[in-house]
């Protein structure tokens, strides 16, 4: 990812980070995240195996999910499916090891919130059964999802990661994902709150 920040690993990142964690027990949130293009290199294409069946998940797969991840509430789930955003999932026999949730109408995530283009798609709340580490999972799933949604005219494919979350950021860049920018969102109090850009690449 040329272009793009090292992930802050030094003493001056770790102040950083205890400062932050010190100005949100006064309530004040400051927020540094990256945007992220993914599915961009062809090096990625024909990655996706048939070892393990994947699809979109439909209403009656939300048990499944729940197991997969507990802790996520089965309402929100429902929400997501009945407002149109798309689970993709990975399956190994009947059990859930993989999801990836796909919104096609917005980046909803909040400090970065904008209405997609029709050919985009925007990837979040990625998760992978901790059973199935070494078995290469995540970026399979990240790869058969791109395939899945450019069938249905979505080709670009745009997600954000936690500045400080250096293996997010080291899994990214296995993928070839591109950082697009660097922005910070400033919350005071729960009042007032904005998201700045510090960077393009």
């Amino acid at each position: 990812m040329n272009g793009s920040p090292t992930a802050p690993r030094s003493l001056s990142g770790r102040i950083v980070r205890r400062l932050f964690y010190l100005l949100r027990r006064l309530g004040i949130t400051i927020s540094p995240f990256l945007t992220v293009r993914e599915g961009e290199s062809p090096s990625l294409l024909g990655v996706a195996t048939a070892e393990l069946p994947s699809r979109f998940a439909g209403p009656n797969d939300i048990d499944g999910l729940m197991r997969l991840q507990p802790g996520q509430q089965r309402e929100e789930l429902a929400n997501w499916l009945a407002a149109g955003k798309m689970c993709f999932l990975v399956e190994d026999g009947p059990k859930i090891v993989a999801k990836m949730w796909c919104d096609l109408d917005a980046f909803s995530y909040p400090p970065n919130y904008r209405i997609l283009e029709n050919d985009e798609a925007y990837l979040f709340a990625a998760y992978a059964d901790p059973d199935y580490r070494g078995r290469n999972l995540a970026p399979l799933m990240r790869a058969s999802c791109y395939e899945a949604l450019s069938k249905i005219g979505r080709t670009r494919f745009c997600s954000y990661t936690d500045y400080f979350n250096t293996p997010a950021r080291r899994f990214k860049a296995k993928l070839f994902a591109r950082d697009e920018a660097l922005r910070v969102h400033v919350d005071l109090w729960g009042r007032w709150s904005r998201t700045f850009t510090l960077r393009r690449y």
